[in-house]
């Protein structure tokens, strides 16, 4: 679960949560609203499928989120690859010296 660094990504915390924590919730507000919503008479034997459809509505914009974060990381090393020097994830977490601004730019 932890990276380098030991650092929780995004994409770790979605993957965790959305089927453990808001999949429920989802399902149990979509339940809850079903029932106590206003003129709409659901039996309690209809709430279960309700329940059901209200978890799994939160799993495709997981499903959505993961893919585009994969996408986004292969990208990211390819540039690092062909580039041959430190990734943008990697600088964010780099500490930047002096020195480090004094050099001259690499001619490509």
């Amino acid at each position: 679960m932890l990276q380098k660094g030991g650092k929780i990504t995004p994409n770790r915390v979605i993957a965790v949560l959305t089927p453990v924590i808001f999949a429920p919730l989802a399902g149990y507000i979509a339940a809850w609203v079903a029932k106590h919503l206003p003129g709409v008479e659901v039996q309690p034997e209809d709430l279960t499928p309700i329940f059901v459809a209200g978890a799994l509505s939160v799993l495709a914009p997981m499903w959505k989120w993961l893919d585009g974060w994969q996408k986004y990381e292969q990208r990211e090393a390819e540039i690092t690859a062909e580039l041959g020097r430190e990734s943008t994830l990697d600088l964010v977490d780099r500490e930047f010296t002096a020195s480090d601004f004094d050099a001259e730019p690499d001619d490509a």
